[in-house]
């Protein structure tokens, strides 16, 4: 799974699973470009990597032109684009009578039309070459219905079935575009969701949460890593339109 010299951009990298994967494509040779909303984080993670294979763009992936320049930097910096991951989600608990019209916006903007609007820009490019990967962030959520969060869940199953439709128009250029659905990862983003109406300790709402897995443990975000990092790679060359479920087996009961 070497990358040596492939150009790479992640979105919500800052944190994460997209740390995660930041961290680990760099181990591998990916010169990898960072786009987070989070400025802070973002600028702390490249001080920290000191790594000249790390870019951090600062950017909404909401806003269409922000998007735009956002792949032209990347591109214009390493010269070339290779993968996108579309990693950053967001995630609102709510159940459908009490959501604002707003946060049903809110969420549906970033956890697909920024995949969306990342994924027109990434392929402008890679139509050109004849080849790329882009690697989407979906959930479980987007497969089976969890509760209280119907709007990722919405979100996350356009998610899957965009990937598949984008796997089988750009399949002629030589573009494969897969699908991650993830089970309950250990990440800052599930820790605030936890505590949503729970009176009890981070660590006990952890615990219960691990039961619902076979595994009986949450996963980590470089077990996901490393599934993106097998799709970016030529081992998974024939694979796209697939939906890989990583998720302790939560789905398979």
């Amino acid at each position: 799974m070497n990358l040596e010299n492939k150009a790479v951009i992640i979105t919500g990298g800052a944190s994460g699973i997209g740390l995660a994967a930041v961290q680990l494509f760099l181990a591998h040779g990916a010169k990898v470009a960072v786009v987070d909303i989070n400025k802070q984080l973002g600028y702390k993670l490249v001080e920290q990597t000191n790594n000249d294979n790390l870019l951090f763009i600062h950017a909404d992936i909401t806003n269409e032109s922000e998007c735009e320049q956002a792949v032209g930097k990347a591109t214009s910096h390493f010269g070339d684009l290779d993968v996108l991951i579309n990693n950053a989600g967001i995630e609102i608990v709510s159940p459908v009578h009490e959501m604002s019209l707003l946060d049903w916006n809110n969420i549906l903007h970033v956890n697909l039309t920024g995949v969306f609007l990342m994924s027109k820009y990434a392929l402008k490019h890679m139509i050109t070459k004849q080849k790329g990967s882009i690697i989407n962030t979906g959930s479980v959520g987007g497969l089976v219905a969890w509760p209280d969060i119907p709007a990722y869940n919405a979100t996350k199953g356009g998610v899957i079935q965009l990937s598949k439709s984008m796997a089988v128009d750009y399949a002629k250029y030589q573009i494969r575009v897969n699908c991650i659905a993830p089970g309950i990862i250990d990440t800052p983003l599930n820790e605030k969701s936890f505590m949503e109406n729970h009176s009890e300790s981070l660590e006990e709402v952890k615990k219960e949460k691990a039961k619902v897995n076979p595994l009986l443990r949450l996963g980590k975000p470089e077990e996901i890593a490393n599934v993106m990092l097998f799709l970016a790679s030529d081992l998974s060359s024939y694979m796209t339109g697939s939906v890989v479920t990583v998720d302790g087996g939560y789905t398979a009961r």
